[in-house]
């Protein structure tokens, strides 16, 4: 009880550091230029992009059930069920606070052990990130020439370099965990004996049977593929639902994405405070005015905040008993 009550201040801290971050930009731009913006708007680009931001959810969920399969065969509508409220409460929580709620619910209502839930929805999440990084990569490379102008030579070599990096350290790691979790696999004790150290072992043992199941693996890559396409697509829509005209969309896209989701690690991303942020830091840098970039923050928080309520408000009702408790459990 004492370790609860320690943090109770987290949350109210949140929420007035995104206040007061949403109160700077908005003192800054000029509000009256942020609604013009926002009353010209497209609604018919608005829905499509809040439609591809629902596709790219359901892709989601569809990969974490095919995850499944490595350890167990598993009904898929649970699963989605499971799935989409997780991503309710991770559009609400900070640290995705609802791939938690999500692990708890395949061991209580799925029989899943803990050890696989958490590898399960692990990986699904890392193969995501990583086919991200690889996007991005891909991206920077073929538009060299354009970044270049934006940032200069140097920065961009440098910035390559870091995610080159970044993307071969991950894939070694995940070689490295996949092998390390078949080897304490084959070394595993006669009897399992509970405890924090005990529990750890297991999901590098339950990692490894993941990474190295070939089937689920390949498929979790190539809906990822699919998956990150439509996360770039949803954001892209939202230039043209506002009249922006961007030289480099899709290098302007990728940066607002993969900025947006560190700033979530941070800020409870309901509250739009890091999507502001980062959209007026990335956007301002090809030339967008920071009103229209709050106009496109205040749109992108429509399309990725309305979909996961409307797929996990159903999932939630019929849980909403159970959601401390599991957390805490």
């Amino acid at each position: 009880m004492s370790e609860r009550r320690s943090g109770w201040w987290k949350i109210p801290a949140q929420v007035l550091a995104s206040a007061a971050v949403l109160y700077v930009l908005v003192r800054q731009a000029d509000p009256m230029a942020v609604l013009a913006a926002l009353s010209e708007a497209s609604v018919a680009w608005v829905l499509i992009a809040a439609a591809v931001k629902a596709l790219g959810l359901a892709l989601h969920e569809l990969r974490l059930w095919v995850m499944l399969q490595a350890w167990r065969k598993t009904p898929i509508m649970p699963v989605l069920s499971i799935g989409f409220l997780s991503g309710l409460l991770n559009s609400v929580l900070p640290i995705r606070g609802g791939d938690l709620v999500a692990m708890g619910l395949l061991r209580k209502e799925l029989d899943v052990s803990t050890p696989a839930a958490v590898a399960a929805v692990g990986i699904t999440g890392f193969v995501e990130a990583a086919v991200f990084g690889v996007f991005v990569l891909g991206v920077m490379v073929l538009g060299a020439s354009e970044w270049e102008q934006l940032v200069g030579v140097a920065e961009t070599a440098a910035a390559q370099n870091w995610l080159t990096l970044a993307v071969f350290g991950a894939t070694i790691g995940a070689v490295g965990l996949g092998v390390l979790g078949r080897k304490l696999r084959s070394d595993a004790p006669t009897e399992s004996r509970p405890g924090v150290v005990q529990l750890v072992r297991d999901t590098v043992v339950q990692t490894g049977t993941g990474l190295t199941s070939w089937g689920p693996i390949a498929a979790n890559v190539g809906l990822a593929a699919v998956q990150v396409l439509l996360v770039v697509g949803s954001f892209w829509a939202i230039l043209p639902a506002l009249g922006l005209h961007v030289e480099f969309p899709l290098l302007a896209v990728c940066g607002v994405v993969a900025l947006g989701s560190i700033a979530a690690v941070v800020l409870p991303p309901s509250l739009g405070a890091g999507a502001a942020a980062t959209s007026v830091f990335v956007l301002g840098a090809f030339g967008v005015s920071e009103a229209d970039a709050l106009a496109f923050t205040a749109i992108s928080w429509i399309a990725n905040s309305v979909p996961p309520f409307i797929l996990g408000i159903g999932p939630l009702t019929k849980r909403i008993g159970r959601i401390g408790e599991l957390v805490r459990g």
